[in-house]
């Protein structure tokens, strides 16, 4: 029962590496194979800084009227 105590203690901070470690392997190994296979545009993802993901969001809240 005192093991049962201290995996407790660690298990969260381990999940959280295995978490971390699973979504770097989800990014990198598309990006490998990509690559790899001469289909990366390696200009548009050496200036890709994030902020074309914003633009779907920016216009949908245009579209969408508030709430009165």
């Amino acid at each position: 029962m005192e093991g049962v105590g201290l995996l407790l203690a660690i298990d969260p901070i381990l999940d959280m590496i295995r978490t971390a470690t699973n979504v770097a392997g989800q990014a990198l190994i598309p990006v490998l194979v990509s690559a790899r296979e001469n289909l990366l545009d390696r200009e548009a993802y050496a200036t890709a800084d994030g902020s074309s993901l914003d633009e779907p969001r920016e216009a949908q809240a245009e579209q969408v009227p508030a709430a009165a």
